[in-house]
């Protein structure tokens, strides 16, 4: 099946896992660096692009849990400091639960403008306040509660406050996310060079340097799948990262749009409900789907963009596993 489906979409390579209560199945296929002609694996480390919006919404509510910021508090206090800031439109209105769940309102700072300069230096990494910078006096998208708008934005200062709270972004998703799932293989961006990590292309162009710079917390995580089966039955089956009221609080979607909750997609098929998050930056796409009712998770990560936007390869894979 995976392998088909890279060659449908001439994509270099790939891993799918899928594990349920008896165990797992893995494939990997292809290839994660065209030029040395590495076999992808499951310990190949993929950059994930937005499905790491999941990681850092919870490590958010951790510290919700904890008392350090409240779920609808004004997040002003606490990203104020970001030089230019007030630039932002409505920035001193928003809550930390509107930021979650984007309904803020506020300007989208990943524009053309910011794809031109990623792609004029692949290997910048952007600091809070630069990337910010190409959202500045626009109009706000709405008034923050009016409307659910997906905006990168959001994950952003949701990155700059985890790293308010923990001294860093890093040691923040540490803290509240990596230890205590177990995650060992996954860091907060990447540097070029390291064998165990897939290149991305597009085009056949080696297009890496700018996922593995991406530190940002619209996008920030370079990790395995393992490391993403890991987290997912820590947070919706183990209760590891954080407690049964905070999660129902995460999967639950806001009246504005009922398929998105704290960081968190909500969907279903003929199969069920699940929950999950998919990612796709130029070179990588990621998906993660979780089935409650039978606590089956699928996890696909892959180093090139599809073709065609309605070849699902999660659906194929809980197509296969639920109808054997």
């Amino acid at each position: 099946m995976l392998g088909e489906f890279l060659r449908q979409q001439d994509i270099a390579g790939g891993v799918l896992l899928v594990a349920d209560a008896d165990g797992e199945h893995l494939v990997a296929a292809g290839i994660s660096n065209r030029e040395s002609r590495r076999e992808v694996s499951r310990d190949t480390r993929f950059y994930i692009a937005s499905a790491g919006k999941m990681v850092v919404a919870t490590a958010v509510l951790a510290y919700v849990e904890d008392g350090a910021i409240g779920l609808d508090a004004p997040v002003w206090p606490y990203i104020k400091s970001i030089k230019g800031i007030e630039r932002l439109k409505n920035a001193d209105l928003v809550t930390l639960r509107q930021l979650l769940n984007h309904t803020s309102g506020l300007a989208e700072y990943l524009d053309d403008k910011f794809v031109d300069a990623t792609a004029s230096f692949p290997s910048r990494q952007f600091s809070v306040a630069d990337a910010l910078s190409y959202a500045f006096d626009y109009p706000a998208q709405a008034a923050p509660g009016a409307e659910f708008e997906y905006t990168n934005t959001n994950y952003v200062l949701l990155g700059h406050i985890l790293a308010v709270l923990g001294g860093s972004l890093t040691e923040a998703l540490e803290s509240k996310v990596f230890a205590p799932a177990g995650m060992n293989e996954t860091t907060v961006g990447s540097p070029g060079g390291k064998v165990d990590l897939a290149h991305g292309y597009v085009d056949g162009e080696d297009v890496s340097a700018q996922g593995w710079a991406s530190t940002l917390g619209d996008g920030p995580l370079v990790t395995t799948v393992g490391d993403m089966e890991k987290f997912a039955f820590a947070l919706f089956r183990d209760g590891k990262l954080i407690g049964a009221a905070m999660l129902d609080q995460m999967l639950v979607g806001s009246a504005l749009d009922r398929s998105y909750g704290l960081g968190m997609g909500i969907d279903g098929d003929v199969f069920g409900g699940w929950y999950g998050h998919a990612g796709s930056y130029d070179g990588f796409e990621s998906d993660l789907r979780y089935y409650p009712k039978t606590q089956t998770l699928f996890v696909a990560l892959l180093n090139g963009n599809v073709l065609d936007e309605d070849a699902v390869l999660l659906d194929r894979a809980a197509a296969w596993y639920f109808t054997r």
